[in-house]
């Protein structure tokens, strides 16, 4: 099968040849790109947090996201710093953190950022 491809690509004029080939480049290229992109997004393993050191601070930890990405670092073995506005609220997480991740050390830091 090839060499009839071969056969019939040798008997084809060179002004059509040139195009041919530019497409074919070009697809590979994007070919290339697609994949490379699947492996950076779904594929590649995830980073070792701890090599960027042993604390990790949240914004917002006291509810939806901020909690949830609270959980997934402790998760990992990184100290928390949560920075929030309510330190009642800081405290609740701290201690369902804690009983789910006992290792996990915590420093609670009040601040509202919306106030005058």
């Amino acid at each position: 099968m090839a060499d009839c491809i071969l056969e019939q690509l040798k008997s084809q004029p060179l002004w059509l040849l040139i195009p041919i080939s530019l497409g074919l480049l070009s697809l590979l290229k994007v070919a290339l790109s697609t994949l490379k992109w699947v492996y950076i997004n779904f594929l590649r393993p995830g980073k070792n947090l701890k090599k960027y050191g042993l604390w990790a601070l949240t914004t917002g930890p006291t509810d939806g996201i901020g909690k949830a990405f609270a959980f997934q670092l402790a998760q990992k073995g990184l100290n928390l710093i949560l920075v929030g506005r309510k330190p009642n609220k800081l405290d609740e997480v701290s201690k369902s953190v804690k009983s789910k991740y006992g290792s996990t050390q915590f420093k609670p830091v009040v601040v509202d950022f919306s106030g005058d």
